[in-house]
């Protein structure tokens, strides 16, 4: 089987005719269907959390695909403290190489009179502030989950590393592969010997699937007959596509890792997508047209990026599943 090379709409032609592809080959590719289809997985919940945190964190969700990030070191400045009667006032300091950052925090808490019984200590191993009544009642929290709790200012959070966990049957979670990752291992190691300017979170994502499709009854300039659209129609309707699966999982991590290339990620940089993987053989079996991922950055409260990429929450991670010179991608609409 032959691989579909990518090639950028603004490149030039592969033709040679000189002209940018979206103005000459681009153009000739027709639809292959009147009806045609795609995956759409978003992120339906997500949590960011310190790597020693793992084994601690019970979780309700399934969390299928995990990223490995880098953030600014985030620690409280103690010297900062103000307690009045109605807030509290907390400055934290974000450093990253030589740029630091220093983000003020007021906060409350409903049902207290008066702040200034409240006892705070602050842990610098765990990174923790605490802060309790006389009774000894309240609350411990470390400092990447109290910055993500009360600001809505972006995280910085570079992905060095993207995986997934599913198992025979969806049995298996990013939690499960985490606990004794070697990647994750190979990354916390190179961390503390290069003294790194930044620290080690992790990501999990759970996805939810959605099918897309895109009708075009208006040109009739389709490939196939309205009989073979009808039993593509029907194979694709039938094969449960919100139904959550190992090969839904294999191509939602492909296509990130295309996209973000991570530095610590080896396979799938520049082979996405490929007619020939089998681990999402699924989508070519059933003659899909093309996948989309959309990561909730919001629910994140991070800047995602690498060096390659960083997404934004107004232009999803698109791939057409076949090159455009033979098949017109369901998202060019109007070309």
């Amino acid at each position: 089987m032959r691989r579909d090379i990518k090639v950028g709409r603004n490149d030039l032609c592969p033709c040679g005719s000189g002209k940018k592809h979206k103005n000459c080959c681009i153009n000739t590719a027709r639809r292959k269907f009147m009806s045609e289809f795609g995956l759409n997985a978003y992120t339906s919940h997500c949590i960011t959390f310190y790597p020693n945190d793992l084994r601690k964190l019970e979780f309700d969700e399934k969390y299928h695909i995990y990223t490995i990030n880098m953030i600014p070191k985030l620690t409280f400045i103690k010297s900062s403290l103000r307690i009045d009667k109605e807030k509290i006032y907390i400055e934290m300091s974000m450093k990253i190489k030589e740029e630091e950052k220093i983000r003020g925090f007021d906060f409350n808490f409903s049902g207290v009179s008066d702040h200034r019984n409240l006892h705070i200590n602050f842990d610098n191993a765990s990174k923790t502030i605490e802060i309790t009544d006389n009774n000894g009642h309240g609350i411990a929290e470390r400092a990447l989950y109290f910055y993500l709790k009360r600001t809505t200012l972006e995280l910085n959070s570079e992905i060095l590393y993207i995986g997934r966990a599913f198992g025979t049957s969806g049995n298996r979670t990013a939690k499960d592969r985490l606990i004794s990752h070697s990647t994750l291992q190979e990354i916390q190691s190179d961390f503390l010997f290069n003294e790194p300017s930044g620290e080690i979170v992790i990501s999990l994502l759970e996805f939810t699937p959605q099918l897309i499709t895109s009708f075009d009854g208006v040109s009739k300039d389709y490939e196939k007959s309205d009989e073979e659209d009808i039993a593509h129609m029907r194979e694709v309707m039938g094969s449960n596509p919100l139904r959550l699966h190992s090969h839904m999982i294999n191509v939602i991590e492909a296509a990130m890792i295309n996209y973000f290339k991570p530095k610590y990620n080896k396979l799938l940089k520049n082979n996405f997508p490929n007619i020939e993987n089998l681990g999402y053989s699924h989508y070519y079996d059933l003659d899909y047209n093309s996948i989309m991922v959309e990561i909730d950055i919001e629910a994140l409260n991070s800047n995602v990026h690498t060096d390659n990429a960083t997404y934004s929450l107004w232009e999803p991670i698109t791939y057409p599943l076949h090159s455009e010179e033979t098949r017109k991608s369901m998202f060019n609409i109007f070309d």
